[in-house]
């Protein structure tokens, strides 16, 4: 990749108190909330290496500052945005147009810096300088100052002109610019054209002799003769005017603005004819190629373009098509998108997902993402439109499969939390293997609150492997060395059965949740089972009323709710909802669970009363299907706030009073 921003950051700037992103993708898909300052970074960009913004532009005004700054501009705030740009070592051109700001050279970096501070003054015969004081500030009271490297007398106007910024903005009118000459990129590629002048000339004199033959036709020599009079007498003898009907100017050197695009051998459809989204495309396809034969004239070093909410009037397919084209070629790319399609086909180390706190808009990127490159492409294959919600996302429930992709949403609307207006996602990793989605969400990554939720398979399988569920979770432990004192302590863990099994593996299931990892005892079926017993039978038989097979999976219900657990009545019953299919046999429950009034039965099962707080330790009494709640409660707190398991809420079914009350 050629030259790029690789570094931001930004002081007191409108959604930013301060925003660092360190990894700055060359390409970069820049998503978040509506009004989280998605535009507003793209700005600060502008202010740093736009040549076409003024310098009164560059000056800004209070509605720039950050709304939390405690004086704000009346008191003294100033502004800095620091941009910096790699990818240029092998360059000579750019190493010697950037010489002024570079500010390190394994790798190089050049550093643009513009800052909004109060004027000072001169104010001592020594050349000490103060700031004004005596009164509140207003904008008239500052300078803007844009520098190169380390140095303010370093002038950045040059560099400019050098790396062109372009920066096309939401919903534009791409018909009506590529209709006006000053604004239409084929100016650029037209004017650029070597024309032989007596060509056209020769050219002009045909477009004047077809003129005149069309003007031989009686009805338009009418017209014309009406538009003198009417305009004669409008305009006076003073200010005659005399109109002329045409298709074309005359002059060869005006000739080349009469020049359209049309999208036929015909040359019958123009861009009108095009629906909004395709002149979007054209748009975006004439300015490239125009940046493209800027550089091959070597007019500038290096390209770097912008686009705003680029999906809009695009089909599904075409926007997929489109940026996974650009967003994997050409020049250094950055859209502002709320498009999944997008997301689901840019490189996944490409992101950049912006969140608002009450300190200002804070940012992540994917761009130094610790997986490998056949992690990476998993990932990229992973997030297809289906998946790529979890990019936008303000907490993440990570799944191994449809059992609990239709779960634990269900669980959710049963607790009165509502998923999509928290940006909550439940998103299935079709597998067992957490760990690149883990690195995908992590720290390193977007750093978005999420949970692992996987089923225990404590029992022996086929090949007679135990525990599968606190290994797979150990081995998600961040810290090698605890990493590896949990798989030694899962190795020492009793048979199932053994008096001591639940006290040994408890404190290992609990630390594994402390990293956000809960660990069920054996399946989710299973698991639901000493809770949702009743809706367990219930929908099993809304889809299989064999009364055989009715009775195994009611045996297999009480079964689990029994302290001594019997292999066979739990595979028979497991078998029977494995013929019915776990997706559709999960679905089916999943609406009975959602109609439960859950804080009540938990209660219930926890032997809390209302007037008490549902803490961890009530939960953790639930037994087998305490990590699920666990998992959501640490959800909730994440995306909402607060607690979703409240002691302040009434039960909600008719007829039933508080613990309190009875």
């Amino acid at each position: 990749m050629g030259l790029h921003i690789s570094r931001i950051e930004i002081r007191n700037f409108r959604n930013f108190a301060h925003l660092v992103l360190d990894d700055f993708p060359a390409h970069a898909v820049i998503v978040g909330e509506n009004g989280v300052g998605k535009s507003n970074l793209l700005e600060a960009i502008r202010l740093v290496l736009d040549p076409s913004i003024s310098d009164a532009r560059r000056m800004l005004r209070e509605e720039d500052i950050w709304e939390g700054h405690p004086t704000g501009l009346a008191g003294g705030a100033e502004v800095t945005i620091v941009v910096e740009l790699r990818g240029f070592d092998d360059d000579d051109a750019a190493k010697s147009i950037l010489s002024s700001a570079a500010v390190d050279f394994d790798p190089y970096v050049a550093r643009l810096t513009y800052r909004f501070a109060p004027r000072t003054e001169v104010a001592t015969a020594d050349g000490s300088r103060v700031q004004p004081t005596g009164r509140p500030l207003t904008a008239k009271d500052y300078d803007v100052i844009v520098f190169a490297g380390d140095r303010e007398t370093n002038d950045v106007r040059a560099i400019r002109r050098e790396v062109a910024l372009r920066v096309l903005p939401a919903l534009r009118d791409a018909e009506a610019d590529l209709h006006n000459w000053r604004r239409s990129p084929m100016r650029d590629l037209l004017e650029r054209l070597p024309l032989d002048p007596v060509n056209l000339e020769a050219t002009a004199s045909a477009m004047a002799t077809a003129v005149d033959q069309l003007t031989k036709d009686d009805n338009v020599a009418k017209l014309e003769g009406h538009l003198t009079d009417r305009l004669g007498a409008m305009f006076g003898p003073r200010l005659a005017v005399q109109p002329t009907l045409g298709f074309a100017s005359s002059k060869p050197d005006e000739l080349i603005r009469a020049v359209r695009l049309f999208f036929d051998t015909a040359r019958r459809r123009s861009i009108s004819d095009t629906s909004l989204g395709s002149a979007n495309v054209i748009y975006l396809g004439l300015l490239l190629e125009a940046l493209s034969q800027q550089r091959d004239d070597e007019e500038f070093i290096a390209t770097l373009v912008a686009v705003e909410e680029p999906e809009a009037h695009l089909h599904v397919t075409l926007q997929r098509h489109l940026f996974g084209y650009l967003l994997r070629s050409g020049p250094s790319l950055m859209l502002t998108t709320h498009s999944p399609h997008i997301a689901a086909v840019a490189p996944v180390r490409s992101f950049i997902v912006l969140r608002g706190t009450e300190n200002g808009t804070t940012g992540a990127t994917t761009a130094a993402l610790p997986v490998s490159s056949e992690q990476a492409a998993d990932l990229e294959r992973y997030l297809d439109v289906s998946r790529a919600e979890v990019l936008f996302a303000s907490a993440v429930v990570l799944v191994e499969g449809l059992a609990e992709l239709y779960i634990l949403p269900a669980l959710a609307e049963a607790a009165g939390f509502d998923l999509d207006a928290y940006g909550t996602v439940v998103a299935s990793v079709h597998g067992t293997d957490f760990k690149p989605y883990r690195a995908l969400l992590g720290p390193k990554g977007l750093d978005t609150p999420h949970v692992v939720i996987t089923d225990g398979d404590a029992a022996p399988d086929k090949r007679s492997r135990r525990e599968a569920g606190i290994n797979r979770g150990a081995h998600l432990h961040p810290e090698a060395a605890r990493r590896a004192a949990l798989l030694f302590q899962i190795s020492r863990l009793p048979e199932t059965g053994a008096a001591v099994y639940q006290t040994t593996r408890d404190p290992i299931a609990a630390e594994l949740q402390e990293i956000g990892v809960y660990v069920g005892a054996q399946t989710l079926e299973t698991d639901l089972c000493p809770l949702f017993g009743e809706e367990i039978i219930q929908a099993f038989k809304d889809l299989n009323g064999n009364t055989t097979a009715i009775d195994e999976v009611s045996h297999g219900v009480a079964n689990e709710q029994n302290t001594a657990i019997d292999p066979d009545a739990r595979k028979k019953m497991l078998k029977r909802i494995s013929d019915l299919g776990k997706g559709r046999f999960a679905q089916r429950l999943a609406a009975h669970i959602a109609q439960v009034d859950l804080q009540g039965r938990i209660r219930a099962a926890a032997q809390t009363p209302w007037n008490l707080p549902l803490d961890e330790q009530a939960l953790r009494r639930l037994g087998t299907a305490s990590y699920l709640f666990l998992a959501m409660e640490r959800i909730s707190r994440a995306a909402r706030g607060t607690s979703l398991f409240t002691h302040e809420a009434a039960p909600h079914v008719s007829g039933q009073g508080s613990d309190a009350d009875q």
